[in-house]
């Protein structure tokens, strides 16, 4: 299935951007900075209010980290789910994926007595076969691929059933346990040292002056706002490393965890590749519009395949963190994954953006719906309402989308 979230080809920016700015309110209300920060000011509205309602219940950095840790594997398929989306594709296996990979992420090392490295690395593998089976299916064999992702979404999640004999795997204490450093990694309480706080202080701030770089207001001269973006970078990067030590020094709240440096760099990775190789390019054209990418010469097939992979390494790799986190699995312990995981990618289009999909959006996107939906448990709805809570967001990210991009033509 084709997904059509790509803002408008560079020539027509082009020409919208010599059309004469016309009255301040309506320059700024059609500026590329406005469409790429409303999505953001709303959230912080909800935030804004949730503080003056809940108070400390909801001010305090330590359990949003919490939250963030907790939800690192919903934010590893989410960027699973994007990088499909990149290249106008769906893919509805990601979370069958993660939860066969939890299994195998605990059963074989304490059911089989495998040795641990060889296990990350089958988990990994069992990812990558998935995500090519997907491509295969989709490219080679032209069946639609919101189809073919749940067709192989069903048999993964089925091959998970029967490797657990249909029930719960708990492991019990015996020859072979799992490692003491994978509990550790999953544990908010085991913290890393400071250097790598600081380390993830300014990748924020180098993210926050590259994002920057793309919303410029035409009337802003480019000197000023270099400066500005630095200073910005600069700000952001001593917030980011004075929030995570002063969250960290704290007796009752965590700080960063192994976890979410996990993520950073899987998303730090993410980025690189998509915006600085000649696969990202080509991957994002193909996405755009697959058949203008063949005749200018790009591999489509071979980018599509390439996502897909992609998105199934990633995915196996939020089955691994899962388990880390939880140390028991369940059957479809992923399966509830799959809305927020999408919430989150449709969001990357209206977060630090105005039509395609973005890594950091992702992550930003991901981060405010768990913290929407938990700012309402706290202030007493049900948990069995964060499904509508994550559905309706999923809508609201949707339709942003729609409405900035055919706002923008």
């Amino acid at each position: 299935m084709s997904v059509s979230t790509e803002p408008t080809s560079p020539p027509d920016r082009a020409e919208r951007d010599d059309r004469p700015a016309g009255p301040g309110l309506r320059a700024v209300l059609h500026g590329r900075a406005f469409g790429s920060s409303l999505t953001v000011l709303a959230f912080l509205v909800v935030f804004a209010v949730y503080s003056v309602w809940l108070g400390d219940r909801f001010v305090d950095l330590g359990a949003r980290l919490l939250n963030i840790h907790q939800n690192v594997p919903v934010l590893l398929i989410g960027l699973a789910a994007m990088v499909t989306l990149v290249a106008g594709k769906f893919d509805l296996s990601v979370s069958s994926t993660a939860s066969l990979t939890a299994f195998l992420a605990v059963g074989l090392r304490t059911e089989q007595g495998m040795p641990f490295w060889l296990v990350l690395v089958s988990c990994l593998a069992v990812g990558l076969l998935v995500g090519l089976v997907n491509g295969f299916l989709v490219e080679y064999l032209s069946i639609n691929a919101f189809i073919a992702t749940l067709g192989t979404g069903g048999v993964v999640l089925g091959l998970s059933s029967v490797y657990s004999g249909g029930g719960a795997l708990i492991p019990a204490r015996g020859d072979f346990d799992l490692p003491a450093w994978f509990g550790d990694m999953g544990s908010f309480t085991n913290r890393p040292p400071t250097v790598v706080v600081v380390v993830v202080g300014l990748l924020a701030g180098a993210a926050t002056v590259h994002g920057l770089a793309a919303v410029r207001p035409r009337r802003v001269p480019a000197g000023a706002w270099h400066a500005f973006r630095g200073a910005a970078g600069v700000l952001v990067a001593a917030l980011v490393v004075w929030g995570l030590l002063a969250a960290g020094s704290s007796a009752t709240s965590g700080g960063l965890s192994w976890l979410i440096v996990l993520l950073v760099g899987v998303a730090l990775v993410m980025w690189l590749l998509l915006e600085l190789t000649t696969f990202g390019r080509g991957l994002k054209a193909t996405g755009s519009n697959a058949e203008a990418a063949r005749l200018a010469g790009i591999r489509t097939r071979r980018h599509v395949v390439g996502a897909f992979v992609i998105g199934g390494v990633l995915s196996a790799l939020a089955g691994v963190t899962l388990a880390a986190t939880q140390g028991t699995v369940a059957p479809d312990i992923a399966g509830a994954f799959l809305l927020p995981a999408f919430a989150a990618a449709f969001l990357s289009t209206v977060v630090f953006s105005s039509g395609p999909f973005t890594v950091w959006g992702t992550i930003a996107g991901g981060v405010f719906v768990v913290w929407v939906g938990q700012g309402l448990i706290t202030g007493g709805l049900p948990a069995t309402w964060t499904d509508v809570v994550n559905g309706a967001v999923l809508l609201v990210a949707v339709a942003l989308s729609t409405v900035v991009r055919m706002a923008r033509r």
